[in-house]
């Protein structure tokens, strides 16, 4: 899901609107579901739900006199006086807390960017606000992210929709258009199984004509690239934990996985200029924002925190509190470095990564047994391939950083929780993705940090049924069997590899609903409080967050969203709650209603 490279739906109409509602609520739900069949639809998606709000709500502009007291509540101009200011109160009959003794309060005030009373209704000398018919819930928080290559997908080539050769042509050409003649082509996000599950070759890229081009898979663990970015490699042998995938005759296809990837291709591959890095983190943060997530644990090279995030963060442009998580992996580990970095409440350094097999898409996740529709049993990588993983977690560990270690396969996972055992006592290692686990390992995870993100279930639970066969359901996204075994639940995305919307991650987790519209693992199901939990509470104890993010009592910073419906009552089948508000230490980022798109707020510091 990692990697070492930054790399229209319409609204509908009338008669689509009436055609739906006569569906059944299952099938309606069904339908609905399928029809978003690619993360980047999902993407764009909360746009699209927010643009519908508007004309629903009659918001659009010289529509003022139609609009309700809701609409009124969040108008522009009123939150281009709030934002302004970080003291204010705030009244809401359905504030959510996360407090198991009192999970509802009806008001709070804010000064100096932090709560400092629950239940009193007068401000302390500023801005009020009341939401009624709106519920409120603590800042979503998102333990897994990848925040400024998430950002320069923004400005990439986008290849989830292309079904087939000839929409590799058509969308690349396009692409090509707006390019310059010396600039490569980088592109991402294609799927095989959009097609008929043939791995592309060199010759799918051949729109790019002479210019280099390369267009990374999905899950970005392997990527594709023509003959002219061939010619700048050397593809004589294969790499340790990689494969460059061959023709009968032993000529490159142009197909590198793994490794091959990331250590052959990857430093080849210009590098993003200042500008472009610092406009997507900007992006980056905007998106996150729009979709309620105001604490983001982002996986990152030094070298982008330094040059990106700590100028960003220090301007006051870094509107999203970011727990970054460092992916040098080379030995001597650069700990000098990252300790001369300081840490505040918007950004800080918690752990080094590492990764210890590759991807169920890839058929690389390293499993016990053989894949269904392989010889293959994928491969361990890096420090687990080497025998190392132990000893580099100890480092990690003695430095006082916390080991974040990607295990997809059941066998990697477990080459993880070994190597854990014998050395964090603490219980300090973050297990990432944890997609498919041995039925005999579960109970060893308890009081451990299992980062898991429930979106890549929608996409990969279809995938793991064929790949996997049915006599291993049991032991895929297993949400609900780590949470009985006690282990310490934390949600995320794996922006850009999926989609960054958490509340469309809560839907899955809480339904088992896939792309494909079907139900899978039902038994591992959440009911909507663990759900919410993960995304708040349980992502802010595996960022090591101690500052109260992730509830909303006295004293914890102001990082709170408003949504439109009850998420611990609403019908996940038929929809997700969607963002009206999202407030990050008491001053608006982010409001669905500002149709003059004032929400981007970097420019506020106070």
């Amino acid at each position: 899901m990692d990697s070492l490279v930054n790399s229209p739906l319409e609204s509908p109409g009338a008669a689509q609107v009436a055609a739906c509602v006569a569906l059944p609520a299952a099938e309606h739900a069904r339908r609905s579901f399928a029809q978003q069949s690619e993360s980047a639809a999902w993407e764009r998606g909360h746009r699209l739900r927010n643009q519908r709000q508007r004309a629903a709500r009659g918001t659009t502009q010289g529509s003022r006199d139609s609009r309700s007291s809701h609409e009124d509540r969040y108008s522009p101009r009123r939150w281009k006086y709030l934002r302004a200011m970080t003291n204010w109160s705030v009244n809401c009959a359905n504030i959510w807390t996360g407090d198991p003794l009192r999970p509802w309060r009806r008001g709070m005030t804010i000064r100096d960017g932090r709560i400092v009373s629950l239940d009193e209704g007068s401000a302390p000398s500023s801005g009020h606000s009341a939401f009624t018919g709106s519920w409120i819930l603590p800042g979503l928080i998102d333990a897994h992210a990848h925040l400024l290559m998430g950002g320069l997908t923004l400005q990439r080539l986008d290849l989830s929709a292309a079904r087939s050769r000839d929409d590799f042509d058509r969308l690349i050409d396009a692409h090509c258009t707006t390019l310059t003649a010396d600039q490569w082509l980088e592109a991402f996000g294609w799927n095989e199984h959009n097609w008929n599950g043939a791995r592309p070759d060199h010759s799918w890229l051949r729109a790019a004509g002479a210019r280099p081009a390369v267009a990374w898979r999905c899950d970005q663990h392997a990527a594709l690239v023509n003959e002219s970015a061939m010619g700048a490699l050397d593809l004589r042998t294969d790499v340790a934990g990689g494969t460059i995938v061959r023709e009968v005759h032993g000529a490159p296809t142009g197909l590198l996985l793994e490794q091959a990837a990331w250590q052959l291709l990857a430093p080849r591959i210009p590098q993003p200029s200042l500008t472009s890095r610092a406009r997507a983190c900007s992006e980056a943060c905007n998106h996150l924002l729009s979709v309620g997530v105001t604490t983001v644990g982002a996986m990152e090279y030094l070298d982008q925190i330094e040059q990106v995030l700590v100028p960003a963060r220090d301007a006051g442009r870094l509107t999203v509190r970011v727990a970054a998580t460092v992916l040098d992996r080379v030995r001597p580990l650069p700990f000098a470095r990252a300790r001369a970095i300081r840490g505040d409440d918007f950004l800080r350094i918690i752990g080094f990564k590492s990764f210890a097999d590759g991807t169920l898409g890839s058929s690389t996740a390293a499993m016990f047994d053989r894949y269904c529709d392989s010889d293959s049993r994928g491969s361990l990588m890096e420090h687990a391939l080497e025998g190392t993983l132990t000893e580099w977690m100890r480092e990690v560990l003695e430095a006082n950083y916390s080991p974040s270690v990607h295990a997809i396969g059941d066998r990697a996972l477990n080459e993880v929780l070994q190597a854990a055992v014998a050395c964090d006592l603490m219980k300090r290692v973050r297990f990432e993705h944890a997609q498919t686990v041995h039925p005999d390992s579960i109970a060893r995870f308890r009081n451990r940090l299992v980062s898991m993100q429930p979106f890549h279930k929608a996409g990969d639970a279809p995938l793991a049924r064929t790949r996997l066969g049915t006599h291993r359901d049991n032991r895929c996204f297993q949400f609900r069997s780590f949470l009985t075994a006690g282990a310490r639940l934390a949600f995320g995305s794996d922006w850009p590899i999926a989609s960054a919307d958490p509340l469309e991650g809560m839907r899955v987790a809480i339904t088992g609903l896939a792309l494909d519209g079907k139900v899978y693992g039902a038994s591992a199901n959440l009911t909507a409080h663990e759900a919410i939990t993960a995304y708040t509470q349980g992502a802010a104890e595996c960022l090591d967050d101690s500052s109260g993010a992730g509830t909303l009592a006295i004293g914890s910073p102001a990082d709170f969203i408003v949504v439109d419906r009850n998420p611990l009552a609403c019908d996940w089948m038929d929809e997700a709650p969607q963002v009206l508000t999202t407030v990050v230490g008491g001053i608006v980022r982010y409001d669905a209603t500002d149709t003059a798109g004032n929400h981007d707020t970097t420019a506020a510091t106070a």
